[in-house]
């Protein structure tokens, strides 16, 4: 899914507090967050704050609370563990905002939301996405390049990447995030 995509789920959703999650392999979050930030804030037509959660879990909760923004951006769970999970998720009802959130994860921190913050993940719904920033700008012959390498990197063929997804065994790396998204099969991250 790239930028235009994203835009037209968000603009596609509820008004109220919707939660979204982009599931990125981009090793440039903090250009991903700045993009995101300033679409965000054009195409809702409202403030859009960003929170970094390498903090403690109370202190972004905090933050949460405290904001003035009616959309946030919440990103950098890479530090997070399950207990910071748990306690995001017990936490979920002082977490409400007037228009949305989106969180931002790497394919290692949305296995570990998804397995210790089952309430957060119930709030997410269908709205995770996987994400490969600038998608649209990649030819067909250059996405066979980039799957041809990955390929002879893991020497593994892409019907073995879908089943080792489907069966929740495939490595934490972002590369096979990123195989994944450019077969079109993000929904198996």
């Amino acid at each position: 899914m790239n930028f235009d995509e994203f835009l037209q789920r968000i603009g596609s959703q509820p008004n109220g507090n919707t939660w979204s999650a982009l599931i990125t392999a981009n090793l440039d979050s903090q250009q991903l967050v700045d993009d995101l930030q300033e679409t965000l804030t054009i195409f809702a037509e409202c403030e859009v704050g960003c929170f970094s959660a390498n903090d403690e879990t109370n202190t972004l909760v905090k933050q949460i609370i405290n904001a003035t923004e009616d959309y946030l951006i919440l990103w950098k769970f890479e530090q997070w563990d399950k207990n910071n999970w748990y306690e995001f998720d017990c936490m979920r009802s002082s977490l409400m905002r007037k228009r949305g959130l989106v969180l931002i994860l790497s394919p290692e921190s949305a296995k570990t939301m998804f397995s210790y913050a089952p309430n957060i993940v119930s709030w997410l719904g269908s709205r995770v996405y996987s994400f490969l920033k600038d998608t649209e700008l990649l030819s067909i012959e250059e996405i066979q390049e980039r799957l041809a390498t990955l390929r002879e990197w893991s020497g593994f063929t892409d019907s073995q990447i879908i089943e080792m997804a489907e069966t929740r065994t495939l490595p934490s790396e972002p590369e096979y995030a990123e195989w994944l998204v450019l077969m079109e099969r993000g929904d198996l991250i």
